[in-house]
C-alpha cells in the first residue's frame, strides 16, 4: 500500500509540475543568470546564457528582445548521455536484437551438413543489428530543454 502511495504521489507532483502555465511571463523568475536557454524570437531563436529579465524584456547572450517579440523560452537541461552515449545504447540493443534473431533463423537442421554454426550467423546479425542501433541512436539528440515561457 506504501508503495502504491508513492507511485500516486510521484504522478501528481508531475502532473502539478506540467500544470504550471508558461504564458506567464513571471515563470523567467526560475531562471538563473547562466542558465543556458534557447529564446526564440518572432525573426528567429538565440542560444545564449540567460543574464537578466525585466516585466518589459529579456536579455540572453548579447541579445535584449522586448517581450512582445519573445515566442518562446527555452532552458536547456544539464545532464544527459549526449549523442555518444545514445548511439553506445543503440549498438547494444542492435546487437541483442540482431543476435536473437541470428541465433533463431541460423545454424543446421538435422541432417544436413553444417557449413555456418548458429553462434557465427548470431554474431553475424548482431553486427549489423548493432549497425543499425547506434545509427537510430546517434540521431537523437545529446540536450534536452525545459519550456519556461511561451507566448501562444
Amino acid at each position: 500500500m506504501r508503495s502504491f502511495m508513492t507511485v500516486v504521489l510521484l504522478c501528481a507532483l508531475g502532473t502539478a509540475a506540467n500544470g504550471q502555465d508558461r504564458r506567464d511571463w513571471q515563470s523567467l523568475a526560475q531562471l538563473q543568470a547562466g542558465d543556458k536557454v534557447r529564446l526564440s524570437m518572432k525573426t528567429g531563436p538565440v542560444d545564449g546564457a540567460f543574464r537578466n529579465w525585466t516585466p518589459q524584456q529579456v536579455t540572453a547572450g548579447t541579445v535584449t528582445a522586448r517581450r512582445e517579440d519573445v515566442v518562446k523560452i527555452e532552458r536547456y537541461r544539464k545532464g544527459g548521455w549526449g549523442r555518444a552515449g545514445h548511439a553506445a545504447l543503440g549498438a547494444a540493443i542492435g546487437f541483442g536484437g540482431g543476435a536473437a534473431i541470428g541465433a533463431a533463423v541460423g545454424g543446421c537442421r538435422q541432417g544436413q551438413l553444417c557449413i555456418v554454426g548458429r553462434g557465427t550467423v548470431a554474431a553475424a546479425v548482431g553486427g549489423v543489428g548493432a549497425l543499425i542501433g547506434a545509427s537510430v541512436g546517434a540521431l537523437i539528440p545529446g540536450h534536452h530543454k525545459d519550456l519556461i515561457y511561451s507566448a501562444k
